[in-house]
Protein backbone atom coordinates (compact mmCIF):
# COMPACT_ATOMS: atom_id res chain seq x y z
CA UNK A 1 0.00 0.00 0.00
CA UNK A 2 1.34 3.40 -1.00
CA UNK A 3 2.51 5.51 1.94
CA UNK A 4 1.01 8.93 2.60
CA UNK A 5 2.76 11.93 4.15
CA UNK A 6 1.28 11.14 7.60
CA UNK A 7 2.52 7.54 7.33
CA UNK A 8 6.07 8.85 7.08
CA UNK A 9 5.61 11.39 9.87
CA UNK A 10 4.26 8.73 12.24
CA UNK A 11 7.21 6.42 11.62
CA UNK A 12 9.76 6.99 14.45
CA UNK A 13 12.55 5.60 12.26
CA UNK A 14 11.76 8.26 9.67
CA UNK A 15 12.04 10.97 12.33
CA UNK A 16 15.41 9.62 13.45
CA UNK A 17 16.78 9.90 9.90
CA UNK A 18 16.02 13.63 9.68
CA UNK A 19 19.18 15.72 9.91
CA UNK A 20 20.55 19.08 8.84
CA UNK A 21 21.37 17.56 5.47
CA UNK A 22 17.84 16.19 4.98
CA UNK A 23 16.82 18.75 2.37
CA UNK A 24 19.72 18.09 0.04
CA UNK A 25 17.90 15.42 -1.99
CA UNK A 26 14.44 16.99 -2.14
CA UNK A 27 14.82 18.33 -5.66
CA UNK A 28 15.63 14.95 -7.13
CA UNK A 29 12.89 13.42 -9.21
CA UNK A 30 13.14 9.89 -7.85
CA UNK A 31 11.31 10.48 -4.56
CA UNK A 32 7.57 10.31 -4.03
CA UNK A 33 5.83 13.67 -3.43
CA UNK A 34 4.36 12.38 -0.15
CA UNK A 35 7.80 11.49 1.15
CA UNK A 36 9.26 14.81 0.07
CA UNK A 37 6.58 16.76 1.87
CA UNK A 38 7.00 14.62 4.99
CA UNK A 39 10.75 15.24 4.91
CA UNK A 40 10.28 18.99 4.67
CA UNK A 41 7.66 19.17 7.44
CA UNK A 42 9.67 16.81 9.61
CA UNK A 43 12.77 18.95 9.11
CA UNK A 44 10.94 22.06 10.31
CA UNK A 45 9.33 20.25 13.23
CA UNK A 46 12.53 18.68 14.47
CA UNK A 47 15.20 21.25 13.71
CA UNK A 48 13.66 24.61 12.89
CA UNK A 49 10.66 25.09 15.13
CA UNK A 50 12.45 27.39 17.58
CA UNK A 51 13.36 29.78 14.77
CA UNK A 52 9.73 30.44 13.82
CA UNK A 53 7.59 31.66 16.67
CA UNK A 54 3.99 32.45 15.85
CA UNK A 55 2.97 36.07 16.28
CA UNK A 56 0.64 36.12 19.29
CA UNK A 57 -1.37 38.87 17.59
CA UNK A 58 -2.43 36.52 14.81
CA UNK A 59 -5.83 34.90 15.04
CA UNK A 60 -5.41 31.22 15.89
CA UNK A 61 -8.33 30.05 13.76
CA UNK A 62 -6.96 31.84 10.69
CA UNK A 63 -3.52 30.31 11.19
CA UNK A 64 -5.00 26.87 11.71
CA UNK A 65 -7.10 27.00 8.57
CA UNK A 66 -4.21 28.33 6.47
CA UNK A 67 -1.96 25.60 7.83
CA UNK A 68 -4.41 22.82 7.14
CA UNK A 69 -5.10 24.16 3.67
CA UNK A 70 -1.37 24.17 2.95
CA UNK A 71 -1.18 20.53 4.07
CA UNK A 72 -4.23 19.49 2.01
CA UNK A 73 -2.87 21.14 -1.13
CA UNK A 74 0.37 19.20 -0.93
CA UNK A 75 -0.88 15.93 0.56
CA UNK A 76 -1.57 14.28 -2.76
CA UNK A 77 -0.55 16.78 -5.42
CA UNK A 78 2.80 17.41 -7.06
CA UNK A 79 5.44 18.52 -4.60
CA UNK A 80 7.11 21.86 -4.82
CA UNK A 81 9.80 23.39 -2.64
CA UNK A 82 7.83 25.84 -0.55
CA UNK A 83 8.98 28.91 1.29
CA UNK A 84 10.45 27.61 4.55
CA UNK A 85 8.61 30.23 6.59
CA UNK A 86 5.29 29.21 5.08
CA UNK A 87 5.96 25.60 5.98
CA UNK A 88 6.99 26.67 9.47
CA UNK A 89 3.56 28.21 10.07
CA UNK A 90 1.95 24.88 9.19
CA UNK A 91 4.47 22.99 11.29
CA UNK A 92 3.80 25.17 14.30
CA UNK A 93 0.19 23.99 14.20
CA UNK A 94 1.03 20.34 13.53
CA UNK A 95 3.60 20.04 16.28
CA UNK A 96 3.08 18.91 19.84
CA UNK A 97 5.22 21.49 21.59
CA UNK A 98 7.48 20.09 24.26
CA UNK A 99 7.14 16.43 23.29
CA UNK A 100 10.26 16.31 21.17
CA UNK A 101 8.16 14.73 18.44
CA UNK A 102 5.17 15.34 16.26
CA UNK A 103 1.83 13.86 15.38
CA UNK A 104 -0.42 14.34 12.39
CA UNK A 105 -3.71 12.82 11.28
CA UNK A 106 -4.51 11.51 7.82
CA UNK A 107 -7.54 13.73 7.44
CA UNK A 108 -6.54 16.69 9.53
CA UNK A 109 -5.24 17.79 12.88
CA UNK A 110 -5.94 20.81 15.02
CA UNK A 111 -4.72 21.99 18.38
CA UNK A 112 -7.08 23.57 20.90
CA UNK A 113 -6.24 27.28 21.08
CA UNK A 114 -6.30 27.56 24.88
CA UNK A 115 -3.92 24.65 25.41
CA UNK A 116 -2.16 23.91 22.17
CA UNK A 117 0.14 21.42 23.81
CA UNK A 118 -2.62 19.71 25.81
CA UNK A 119 -5.27 18.55 23.33
CA UNK A 120 -4.90 17.38 19.74
CA UNK A 121 -7.99 16.84 17.58
CA UNK A 122 -8.37 14.46 14.64
CA UNK A 123 -11.32 14.73 12.25
CA UNK A 124 -12.68 12.62 9.41
CA UNK A 125 -15.31 14.23 7.14
CA UNK A 126 -18.31 12.45 5.68
CA UNK A 127 -17.32 9.90 3.05
CA UNK A 128 -13.79 9.44 4.45
CA UNK A 129 -12.10 7.21 7.00
CA UNK A 130 -8.62 7.41 8.49
CA UNK A 131 -6.13 5.47 10.59
CA UNK A 132 -3.60 6.83 13.06
CA UNK A 133 -1.21 5.73 15.75
CA UNK A 134 -1.15 7.66 19.03
CA UNK A 135 2.16 8.45 20.76
CA UNK A 136 1.66 5.59 23.24
CA UNK A 137 1.41 3.10 20.34
CA UNK A 138 -2.39 2.73 20.37
CA UNK A 139 -3.82 2.15 16.88
CA UNK A 140 -7.06 3.97 16.03
CA UNK A 141 -9.27 3.67 12.94
CA UNK A 142 -11.76 6.55 12.61
CA UNK A 143 -15.00 6.03 10.74
CA UNK A 144 -16.89 8.56 8.60
CA UNK A 145 -17.74 11.93 10.14
CA UNK A 146 -15.89 11.25 13.41
CA UNK A 147 -13.83 13.35 15.81
CA UNK A 148 -11.16 12.20 18.27
CA UNK A 149 -9.57 14.46 20.89
CA UNK A 150 -6.30 13.24 22.40
CA UNK A 151 -5.48 14.60 25.87
CA UNK A 152 -1.87 15.18 26.84
CA UNK A 153 -1.46 15.14 30.59
CA UNK A 154 1.16 14.63 33.26
CA UNK A 155 -0.70 11.67 34.76
CA UNK A 156 1.31 8.69 33.49
CA UNK A 157 -1.26 6.24 34.87
CA UNK A 158 -4.12 7.60 32.72
CA UNK A 159 -4.42 8.44 29.02
CA UNK A 160 -7.73 9.95 27.86
CA UNK A 161 -9.33 10.48 24.47
CA UNK A 162 -12.75 11.94 23.64
CA UNK A 163 -14.78 10.43 20.81
CA UNK A 164 -17.72 11.69 18.81
CA UNK A 165 -18.51 9.24 16.02
CA UNK A 166 -17.11 5.74 15.60
CA UNK A 167 -13.63 4.33 16.12
CA UNK A 168 -11.87 1.00 16.43
CA UNK A 169 -9.12 0.90 19.07
CA UNK A 170 -6.20 -1.49 19.47
CA UNK A 171 -4.69 -0.39 22.75
CA UNK A 172 -1.10 -1.15 23.63
CA UNK A 173 -1.03 -3.22 26.80
CA UNK A 174 0.36 -1.35 29.79
CA UNK A 175 -0.53 -2.58 33.29
CA UNK A 176 0.63 0.68 34.86
CA UNK A 177 -1.65 2.86 32.73
CA UNK A 178 -5.38 3.02 32.00
CA UNK A 179 -6.54 4.06 28.54
CA UNK A 180 -9.93 5.82 28.69
CA UNK A 181 -12.35 6.64 25.87
CA UNK A 182 -14.88 9.33 26.82
CA UNK A 183 -18.20 9.82 24.99
CA UNK A 184 -21.28 11.87 25.86
CA UNK A 185 -23.03 8.79 27.32
CA UNK A 186 -20.27 6.82 29.02
CA UNK A 187 -16.54 6.19 29.30
CA UNK A 188 -14.56 3.02 28.55
CA UNK A 189 -11.59 2.03 30.70
CA UNK A 190 -8.97 -0.22 29.10
CA UNK A 191 -5.66 -1.85 30.03
CA UNK A 192 -4.94 -3.48 26.67
CA UNK A 193 -7.49 -4.73 24.20
CA UNK A 194 -9.33 -4.37 20.87
CA UNK A 195 -12.79 -2.82 20.79
CA UNK A 196 -15.14 -0.65 18.75
CA UNK A 197 -17.06 2.38 20.03
CA UNK A 198 -19.95 3.96 18.12
CA UNK A 199 -21.13 7.26 19.64
CA UNK A 200 -22.59 9.60 17.04
CA UNK A 201 -24.40 12.58 18.52
CA UNK A 202 -27.50 12.14 16.32
CA UNK A 203 -27.82 8.35 16.60
CA UNK A 204 -30.39 6.68 18.83
CA UNK A 205 -27.85 4.29 20.37
CA UNK A 206 -24.35 4.44 21.78
CA UNK A 207 -22.65 1.06 21.59
CA UNK A 208 -19.37 -0.66 22.39
CA UNK A 209 -18.26 -4.05 21.08
CA UNK A 210 -15.33 -5.98 22.55
CA UNK A 211 -13.14 -8.11 20.28
CA UNK A 212 -10.26 -8.99 22.58
CA UNK A 213 -9.24 -8.44 26.21
CA UNK A 214 -11.59 -6.76 28.68
CA UNK A 215 -13.10 -3.31 29.15
CA UNK A 216 -15.09 -1.53 31.82
CA UNK A 217 -17.89 0.88 30.89
CA UNK A 218 -18.43 3.65 33.44
CA UNK A 219 -20.16 7.00 33.85
CA UNK A 220 -23.43 5.70 32.40
CA UNK A 221 -26.30 8.21 32.90
CA UNK A 222 -28.48 7.41 35.92
CA UNK A 223 -26.37 4.40 36.87
CA UNK A 224 -23.65 4.10 39.47
CA UNK A 225 -22.51 0.56 38.65
CA UNK A 226 -20.03 -0.07 35.85
CA UNK A 227 -20.43 -2.77 33.18
CA UNK A 228 -17.70 -5.30 32.40
CA UNK A 229 -17.53 -6.69 28.86
CA UNK A 230 -16.13 -10.01 27.69
CA UNK A 231 -14.94 -10.69 24.12
CA UNK A 232 -17.92 -11.17 21.81
CA UNK A 233 -20.22 -8.90 23.81
CA UNK A 234 -21.84 -5.64 22.73
CA UNK A 235 -23.19 -2.99 25.08
CA UNK A 236 -25.99 -0.75 23.77
CA UNK A 237 -27.43 2.37 25.38
CA UNK A 238 -30.68 3.92 24.18
CA UNK A 239 -30.59 7.70 24.53
CA UNK A 240 -34.38 8.06 24.44
CA UNK A 241 -35.42 5.73 27.27
CA UNK A 242 -31.98 5.36 28.94
CA UNK A 243 -32.25 1.58 28.72
CA UNK A 244 -29.17 -0.55 28.15
CA UNK A 245 -28.51 -4.03 26.81
CA UNK A 246 -25.60 -6.45 26.94
CA UNK A 247 -25.81 -8.94 24.05
CA UNK A 248 -23.60 -11.62 22.52
CA UNK A 249 -22.55 -10.90 18.92
CA UNK A 250 -20.04 -11.78 16.26
CA UNK A 251 -17.59 -8.95 17.07
CA UNK A 252 -16.05 -8.99 13.59
CA UNK A 253 -19.32 -7.65 12.17
CA UNK A 254 -18.83 -4.46 14.16
CA UNK A 255 -15.57 -3.66 12.38
CA UNK A 256 -16.61 -4.44 8.80
CA UNK A 257 -16.88 -0.67 8.25
CA UNK A 258 -13.09 -0.54 8.11
CA UNK A 259 -13.37 -2.29 4.74
CA UNK A 260 -16.29 -0.18 3.52
CA UNK A 261 -19.02 -2.62 4.59
CA UNK A 262 -21.82 -2.53 7.14
CA UNK A 263 -24.03 -5.37 8.27
CA UNK A 264 -27.43 -4.41 9.67
CA UNK A 265 -29.88 -6.67 11.43
CA UNK A 266 -33.40 -5.30 11.87
CA UNK A 267 -32.41 -1.64 11.91
CA UNK A 268 -34.88 1.22 11.38
CA UNK A 269 -34.61 2.81 7.94
CA UNK A 270 -34.31 6.17 9.69
CA UNK A 271 -31.18 4.99 11.53
CA UNK A 272 -29.77 3.35 8.40
CA UNK A 273 -30.18 6.67 6.57
CA UNK A 274 -27.83 8.37 9.06
CA UNK A 275 -25.10 5.86 8.25
CA UNK A 276 -25.66 6.32 4.51
CA UNK A 277 -25.40 10.10 4.90
CA UNK A 278 -21.97 9.69 6.48
CA UNK A 279 -20.79 7.12 3.94
CA UNK A 280 -21.86 9.00 0.82
CA UNK A 281 -21.86 12.62 2.08
CA UNK A 282 -25.52 13.12 1.20
CA UNK A 283 -28.70 14.34 2.96
CA UNK A 284 -31.61 11.90 3.08
CA UNK A 285 -35.15 13.19 3.63
CA UNK A 286 -38.30 11.17 4.37
CA UNK A 287 -41.48 12.45 2.73
CA UNK A 288 -43.53 9.83 4.59
CA UNK A 289 -42.67 9.77 8.29
CA UNK A 290 -43.81 6.17 8.80
CA UNK A 291 -41.17 5.05 6.33
CA UNK A 292 -38.45 5.82 8.89
CA UNK A 293 -39.74 3.00 11.11
CA UNK A 294 -39.53 0.30 8.41
CA UNK A 295 -36.98 -2.38 9.36
CA UNK A 296 -34.09 -3.46 7.16
CA UNK A 297 -31.60 -6.35 7.41
CA UNK A 298 -28.64 -6.83 5.10
CA UNK A 299 -25.21 -5.58 4.10
CA UNK A 300 -24.28 -2.17 2.74
CA UNK A 301 -21.12 -1.63 0.69
CA UNK A 302 -19.57 1.77 0.09
CA UNK A 303 -18.23 0.51 -3.25
CA UNK A 304 -21.84 0.30 -4.49
CA UNK A 305 -23.40 3.45 -5.89
CA UNK A 306 -26.07 4.74 -3.55
CA UNK A 307 -28.70 4.38 -6.29
CA UNK A 308 -27.94 0.67 -6.60
CA UNK A 309 -28.10 0.37 -2.82
CA UNK A 310 -31.61 1.81 -2.72
CA UNK A 311 -32.61 -0.67 -5.42
CA UNK A 312 -31.51 -3.48 -3.07
CA UNK A 313 -33.36 -1.91 -0.13
CA UNK A 314 -36.41 -1.58 -2.39
CA UNK A 315 -36.58 -5.37 -2.73
CA UNK A 316 -37.82 -5.60 0.87
CA UNK A 317 -39.14 -2.07 1.53
CA UNK A 318 -41.25 -0.52 -1.26
CA UNK A 319 -39.75 2.96 -1.70
CA UNK A 320 -39.66 5.69 -4.30
CA UNK A 321 -36.33 7.54 -4.57
CA UNK A 322 -35.84 11.05 -5.95
CA UNK A 323 -32.37 12.60 -6.16
CA UNK A 324 -31.50 16.29 -6.41
CA UNK A 325 -27.73 16.79 -6.17
CA UNK A 326 -26.70 15.62 -2.70
CA UNK A 327 -30.32 15.59 -1.48
CA UNK A 328 -32.20 12.29 -1.62
CA UNK A 329 -35.94 12.10 -1.01
CA UNK A 330 -37.61 8.84 0.04
CA UNK A 331 -41.33 8.15 -0.14
CA UNK A 332 -43.67 5.16 0.02
CA UNK A 333 -44.08 3.45 -3.33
Amino acid sequence: MKKTTPDYLFDPKFKDRISKDSLSGLKSGNQEPQRKLAWLIGYVLKLKRNEFQLDSRLDFEDIREQSLELFRENKTGAFRIMNIRKVAVAASILILVGLGGYMIGKSGITAVSEQQAQVIEFNTPKGQQSELTLPDGTFVALNYDSKLKYHLGNNKSLLEVELEGEAFFQVTKNKSRTFRVITRDMSVNVLGTQFDVRAYANDLHTETTLLEGSIEIKDIPDQEKSVLLKPGQKWLYNRNDHQQQLVSVDPQLSTLWRNGEYYFEKVRLGELAKTLERMYNVSIHFQDSGLEDEMYSGSVYQSDEIGKLFEIIGLTIPIHVRTDGRDIWLANK
